[in-house]
């Protein structure tokens, strides 16, 4: 009984610790300021649309909060024969735009050379919180944190990517962060037991001379040279504690292999770009 009481009380201790760590905010006043225009990254993504008929784009959903009203885009791949079907999404946090940046140059990559991946359909998320996109900030207009409400939905983003992945499998899925606080590149691989592609990634990125994140440390996670391996159960207590990422629901729900790439915003955009693309490219040719 006495053991009961204190695994219960560490649970809950742990969990009280979680939900602090998760940085819900006040609500953001409607007149914050708007500091990037949304609308060049719909301009270039039309622009590859149209210079390929195997390229497509659609609305899978409507955030408006106020006067603000902007939409999640999906940008779909279709090739002729398709053996792998892939997802990558970036700017869950409205502070980290390198993702952007990168499913951007890889959406027109393709659309200029569609054989380089004639065997991959991708699907393409670029923004999924666009008004902290819009507001350079890390939360939505209600304060929420996006990435940490895939258990308890509370969000129109969370909601958006739900109903569209709700279903879906996936050979390969990828979130692209980015953080304030780090010194060097880092990746996340959930619940996989090979780290030989992600060791190789990690290698790839330090023979480039750029940093490699070694002092992350979570509630029960933390770096190794570069790679946090999110075991299974770990998920699991995520989401017994309603701090579920939108990657630990894509490993309970949509695919066995989910990665997710983090890069420091304390170096250039474009060598955040850099990184982030390469590893990117790296796990896409490794299918």
């Amino acid at each position: 009984m006495e053991r009961r009481i204190f695994l219960f009380l560490c649970v809950f201790g742990i969990s009280i610790l979680l939900a602090c760590a998760s940085g819900h905010q006040e609500p953001f006043p409607e007149s914050q300021e708007i500091i990037r225009d949304i609308g060049l990254v719909e301009e270039r993504l039309l622009a590859a649309v149209r210079s390929s008929d195997q390229l497509s784009i659609q609305t899978i959903g409507t955030v408006e909060y106020g006067t603000f009203k902007a939409p999640v885009w999906l940008v779909r791949f279709t090739p002729g024969i398709s053996r792998k079907r892939v997802l990558i999404n970036g700017c869950i946090h409205g502070n980290e735009p390198a993702g952007v940046e990168v499913i951007l140059k890889i959406i027109e990559m393709i659309a200029k050379n569609p054989l380089r991946y004639n065997a991959i359909s991708f699907d393409f998320i670029p923004i999924v919180n666009p008004w902290g996109y819009s507001c350079d900030i890390r939360f939505n207009r209600n304060g929420r944190d996006v990435n940490r409400d895939f258990a308890s939905f509370a969000s129109q983003e969370s909601v958006i990517v739900k109903r569209y992945v709700e279903g879906k499998r996936y050979d390969m899925m990828i979130d692209l962060h980015e953080d304030p606080d780090g010194k060097g590149f880092y990746m996340y691989q959930y619940a996989h037991s090979d780290t030989a592609l992600s060791r190789k990634i990690i290698e790839t990125v330090r023979g480039m001379n750029y940093p490699i994140e070694k002092d992350i440390n979570f509630i029960f996670l933390k770096t190794d040279d570069g790679l946090i391996d999110a075991p299974l159960w770990g998920l699991w207590y995520m989401w017994l504690t309603r701090q579920l990422s939108i990657t630990n629901y894509y490993r309970l729900n949509n695919s066995e292999l989910v990665y997710t790439f983090e890069t420091p915003t304390s170096l250039q955009l474009k060598d955040r770009v850099i990184m982030q693309t390469t590893a990117v490219t790296m796990l896409i040719e490794s299918l």
